[in-house]
C-alpha cells in the first residue's frame, strides 16, 4: 500500500487530488507493546509514549537524540510591560502592494 503526505502532514493513503502530495514510505509493523508510533518531521518514530508532566515541569521530545526531554514550565508573567506606541498611520497613509512590488 502506497502512503501519501502534504507539507508533512500525517500520512494517508488517499491523497485528495490537489497538488503538493509525496510518496512516503509505509508506516512500521512491529510496533514493541508499550511503544507509540508517530509521524515527525516527515519520518515514523518508534517512541516510548509521554511521561506524565509533574507540578512546574513538562516532557518535550528531543528529536535530535529521540529521548523525551524533562523541562521547567516557563509561565507568563501576569502583566505585561505597556510597548510605546512607534507612530499612528491613518488609512489614507497606508497603501497595498502588488505581487512585483513585494
Amino acid at each position: 500500500m502506497k502512503y501519501w503526505t502534504k507539507y508533512g502532514s500525517v500520512p494517508t493513503t488517499e491523497p485528495d487530488g490537489t497538488e503538493g502530495w509525496q510518496e512516503v514510505p509505509p508506516p512500521p509493523t512491529d510496533i514493541p507493546e508499550g511503544k507509540n508510533l508517530v509521524w515527525l518531521n516527515w519520518e515514523w518514530i518508534i517512541r516510548d509514549p509521554k511521561p506524565a508532566d509533574r507540578a512546574g515541569y513538562q516532557w518535550n521530545w528531543q528529536h535530535e537524540s529521540r529521548t523525551w526531554v524533562e523541562s521547567a514550565w516557563q509561565t507568563m508573567p501576569e502583566t505585561l510591560p505597556e510597548l510605546p506606541v512607534l507612530a499612528e498611520l491613518t488609512t489614507s497613509q497606508v497603501i497595498n502592494l502588488t505581487t512585483s512590488q513585494l
